[in-house]
């Protein structure tokens, strides 16, 4: 990349010149793919080039990862005795009104920036809704994914229920998917195939109707200091007219935690909320400590608003890492259930091999033996973590993280997209900050605007369609 404008075969010439081999352009940022030594580095930044490392990174940290085995003060609804409330179970799909059900977001395409997708029956049955795949990591045409993120993160904005008769279903459950492929099965991944995947979805946006991009990954900005391309490709994307919401990041809880491209002022950006599966009902709701915090540069607020993040039930792809440690958190949660059948003189009596099986450590350990009390704290606390994390039905897993919950905006922005096609990004994020429920007591760089509210934001959707004008947000 080079500061100012330049002629294109100018800049070529010059590199080549340099001895500068360029692997690809990058021309939606102004930017190519080279390979350099640091003296060709130097170099270009005495011409006035942006050199920008292309390192390998971890795209898709997760809060399952963050679970401790012991010391979790901030567990909450733990009492005395250590029992805890326990949690609803989810009884209907979420935000289900006369009037969301009018919207499924029919004709809509969402394309998912992710680890892939896998056709699981939620998004192809009774039609194949996947319309469209570009893998920019293995260059594969078929639809797949190795990781289960992207099919998790698909089916939390636009799965229709299939397999669990309509109860695991998204907000757009009639909307069409593209699925592009930045992300391996690690979730490993760079900055240019994240440009690129971008690109992609702009260039091919009238081909396959994309009116949504879902970001559901981030990090530290690839060059914090000077010009971020993936923030370079997202405002591109959003010039384009498509909507992009985008993840806040599992980084919290201390400030100035959003990922790029969150930060970006242009796209939505989603943190989570744990709605204990009562949305309708604000006072059980709080923000989970890993949902990362504002301020972004300059001290903008960020995230732009909530939506749930936490027990979200999702499409599994088959024999991926994703399913793998769901299953292990399923046996580690029955196990502890166990467990906390045992009587006083049993628990904590418990072999040490066994309690180091579930993944407590020494320390755990040594509090578990002290005392029955202590046991059963730790058990209860460990089974509420792990519960949020198992297999359900063979078909679905459980996850939390403001990957689920950027989605689940995605997918209500396509509702609104049905309802009335001629909005643009900026009046879409306006809608949804003006109709945010806000939480009391919750700052507005963890929280934005509030709590996502779907029925009022489709309300204004329409509203806007019969008056024809439009009124910025008032907060």
């Amino acid at each position: 990349m080079k500061s100012g404008p330049a002629d294109r075969r100018q800049v070529a010439a010059e590199l080549d010149k340099m001895n500068v081999f360029v692997q690809e352009e990058l021309a939606m940022v102004g930017g190519y793919s080279a390979t350099i030594d640091d003296v060709r580095q130097q170099e270009l930044e005495k011409k006035g080039y942006t050199v920008i490392r292309d390192d390998s990174r971890n795209f898709l940290p997760s809060p399952s990862d963050r679970v401790k085995a012991a010391g979790d003060s901030d567990v909450q609804n733990v009492d005395a005795t250590g029992s805890i409330a326990p949690r609803p179970p989810l009884t209907e799909p979420r935000y289900v009104t006369p009037l969301t059900d009018q919207y499924t977001g029919k004709d809509v395409t969402i394309a998912v920036l992710d680890t892939g997708i896998y056709p699981h029956p939620d998004l192809t049955f009774p039609n194949n809704r996947i319309i469209a795949f570009k893998d920019f990591v293995n260059g594969r045409s078929i639809p797949y994914d190795d990781n289960g993120h992207g099919t998790h993160v698909s089916g939390d904005a636009a799965g229709n229920g299939a397999v669990s008769q309509g109860l695991y279903r998204g907000p757009a459950p009639e909307a069409n998917l593209v699925g592009i492929k930045v992300l391996d099965r690690d979730g490993i991944g760079r900055t240019s195939n994240i440009v690129k995947g971008i690109t992609w979805a702009i260039e091919n946006r009238d081909r396959y109707g994309i009116k949504v991009l879902n970001i559901s990954l981030g990090n530290t900005p690839a060059a914090k200091g000077k010009v971020d391309p993936v923030a370079l490709a997202v405002e591109k994307a959003v010039e384009s007219g498509i909507v992009v919401v985008v993840a806040a990041g599992n980084e919290g809880p201390n400030p100035g935690t959003i990922s790029s491209p969150g930060d970006n002022p242009k796209v939505i950006t989603v943190g989570a909320v744990d709605d204990n599966n009562t949305p309708d009902d604000l006072t059980d709701d709080s923000v989970p400590d890993y949902s990362s915090r504002g301020p972004a540069e300059k001290g903008a607020q960020k995230p732009d608003l909530l939506a749930p993040g936490e027990g979200i039930v999702g499409p599994s792809a088959p024999s991926t890492p994703m399913e793998e440690k769901a299953k292990k958190y399923g046996l580690v949660n029955e196990t502890l259930e166990w467990l906390q059948k045992m009587s006083d003189g049993q628990i904590t009596r418990v072999p040490e091999e066994t309690l180091r099986l579930i993944g407590l450590s020494d320390e755990t350990i040594a509090q578990f033996k002290a005392s029955p009390a202590l046991a059963r704290s730790e058990i209860n606390r460990l089974i509420k973590a792990t519960d949020r994390l198992t297999m359900i039905e063979s078909s679905y897993i459980v996850s939390p993280g403001t990957s689920m919950a950027s989605p689940i905006v995605a997918g209500v922005v396509a509702e609104m997209l049905q309802a009335n096609p001629g909005l643009s990004p900026d009046q879409v994020k306006s809608i949804l900050q003006n109709t945010a429920r806000s939480l009391p007591g919750v700052g507005g760089q963890i929280q934005g605007a509030g709590e996502l509210n779907p029925h009022d934001a489709l309300l204004e959707s329409l509203e806007v369609a019969k008056k024809g004008s439009f009124q910025p947000p008032l907060f």
